[in-house]
């Protein structure tokens, strides 16, 4: 079976793609260093405020959980722009390094995903608490 190769104008959705993807994930990691930064205010809130001030410490704890989280899909979505944009620069493995890039987003997204259901529980938790 013959390679499949990608025509130009497909090469170009792919390059768009994987830039988008590259600035994406630099924006995915600035988000976790802020909300890293924020955490580290919260636990030095917690620091000065003590027991009355544990809700610093909540807020600090998923504040880092949401970093760690955020950190995990810049990681994953870079690879998957650095796969897409092997589509373009090389010749012979076009196919190869789409389905390569493919994993990477269903990675991406299934973490996006187990977050999503995290962050609904919780939430849905916190108003049950909350009304009593």
């Amino acid at each position: 079976m013959a390679a499949h190769e990608f025509t130009a104008s497909e090469n170009l959705r792919f390059a768009t793609l994987a830039h988008r993807m590259r600035v994406t994930a630099v924006l995915l990691v600035a988000l976790a260093a802020l909300v890293v930064a924020l955490s580290g205010e919260a636990l030095h809130s917690l620091w000065w405020t003590g027991p009355a001030g544990a809700r610093f410490g909540i807020l600090a704890v998923a504040g880092l959980v949401l970093a760690m989280v955020l950190a995990v899909l810049a990681r994953w979505i870079h690879r998957a722009a650095t796969s897409f944009r092997a589509v373009v620069d090389t010749s012979g493995a076009d196919v190869s390094h789409a389905m390569t890039a493919l994993r990477a987003l269903g990675r991406s997204l299934r973490v996006l995903e187990a977050a999503a259901l995290a962050s609904l529980a919780l939430t849905v938790l916190a108003g049950i608490a909350h009304l009593r």
